[in-house]
């Protein structure tokens, strides 16, 4: 009965602990961005600095020099980046009817030379329209690109409503709205983690400090864990972070290459952030560039676009991750797929950028043995039974325990 209390007790403490971890960190959903940042700047800043112990003995010199160069770093990238990559932004939204239009034009190709086509395709009813500046009569409400996208995601009584299609361009306009409160929060960042990484030390002997305190037991369920966790999640994305900076290096270069140069900035900027989203990140950031390939181009220009594409992603696939991430980071592609669907449709894009390091997190560490046990020869212990003590082998009798 009292390992039965005891047992329960241990149980409804790691509940009380783990419960309370993730109650607040749901109330903090708010700071997602900013606990991440934090997380990922106070990680790379940290061994930045534990990396120049042999040439610098104080640990403050060394803690102030990363960070004054990490801030003189980033300041000197986002005044160099941030203006041309909001222009062309700006210009690659604003320009989303002649991409449209181009779409549908070699849509209106295949239709003509494969007529099967056309009959899967929705009939739309064509009402007048008034025609946009600059786009000669073409309206997307009449097009066969609105009737693919209703093929595809369902079939309406109205054609696309136009309204609806102007106020999802404003949406995306606003985006650059918000870029603002990200800068917010990209700078406060910068800040912690300096803090953090100076302090850290400190932090950590007061941390342990809790050993001494009515609070151990909560010290000794999640120190550990904690620790780990957070090692793998900045292993992870620190090799992921070179991974997308070399995939965008080769993908401007080769943008470069094919001329699309208009918006090369801006391309960059996507295939970067869509580097650190598995697997799935390959075919977003695509997108935009075979849809500049294609109006500037046609599909001769795609075409170069999608081998840019594949042999990058065979950079990456062959050479970068075997060389960055080691064994240790490598998973399936199909179990990385169903992870991504799942922990995309239950958290959104957080889902979809944490789900790979908390998996390798749970499956390589976290419900591993500390000391794994010792293996069990099942077909010896099938063959030859002891019973009572006793054996029908022989036992050798060594000179130490011979008896006198």
């Amino acid at each position: 009965m009292g390992k039965q209390n005891e047992l329960l007790i241990s149980v409804a403490s790691k509940i009380l602990v783990w419960g309370s971890l993730f109650a607040t960190l749901y109330l903090l959903r708010g700071f997602s961005l900013l606990l991440f940042l934090v997380f990922i700047f106070s990680y790379i800043q940290a061994g930045a600095v534990d990396r120049l112990e042999r040439y610098i003995p104080k640990r403050e010199t060394r803690a102030v020099l990363v960070g004054i160069s990490f801030l003189a770093i980033f300041g000197l990238m986002l005044g160099l980046l941030v203006p041309p990559i909001k222009d062309q932004a700006v210009n690659f939204i604003g320009n989303s009817t002649h991409y449209a239009r181009s779409l549908d034009r070699e849509l209106v190709k295949v239709t003509e030379r494969y007529p099967a086509l056309e009959e899967l395709l929705p009939e739309v009813r064509v009402e007048p329209t008034v025609p946009l500046p600059g786009e000669h009569g073409w309206s997307f409400r009449d097009s066969t690109l609105s009737r693919v996208i209703q093929a595809l995601f369902g079939s309406h009584d109205e054609a696309v409503d136009k309204e609806s299609m102007f106020s999802l361009l404003q949406t995306v306009r606003d985006f650059g709205s918000e870029l603002l409160g990200i800068s917010s929060q990209f700078l406060l960042s910068l800040l912690f983690s300096f803090l953090i990484v100076l302090d850290l030390p400190r932090l950590a002997a007061g941390a342990r400090s809790l050993r001494k305190t009515k609070l151990r037991f909560v010290y000794d369920e999640m120190a550990d864990n904690l620790i780990r966790f957070g090692l793998t999640m900045g292993r992870a994305f620190e090799a992921q972070f070179l991974v997308a900076t070399v995939n965008t290096a080769l993908t401007a270069v080769g943008i470069w290459m094919i001329n699309i140069r208009d918006e090369l900035a801006f391309l960059s900027l996507v295939v970067f952030i869509c580097g650190f989203v598995p697997i799935a990140g390959v075919f977003i950031s695509s997108v935009p560039i075979c849809l500049l390939g294609l109006a500037e181009g046609g599909m001769t220009k795609v075409l170069f676009c999608i081998l840019l594409i594949i042999a990058v992603h065979a950079v990456e696939s062959y050479v970068l991750n075997p060389r960055i991430f080691g064994s240790h980071m490598k998973m399936n592609p199909v179990i990385v797929m169903i992870l991504m669907t799942i922990s995309g449709k239950l958290f959104g894009i957080w889902g979809l950028i944490l789900c790979v390091p908390v998996a390798t997190y749970i499956f390589q560490d976290a419900i591993q043995y500390k000391d794994p046990p010792p293996e069990i020869d099942e077909e010896q212990s099938e063959t030859s039974p002891v019973e009572d003590g006793a054996s029908d082998e022989p036992v050798e009798v060594s000179p130490d325990n011979t008896p006198d």
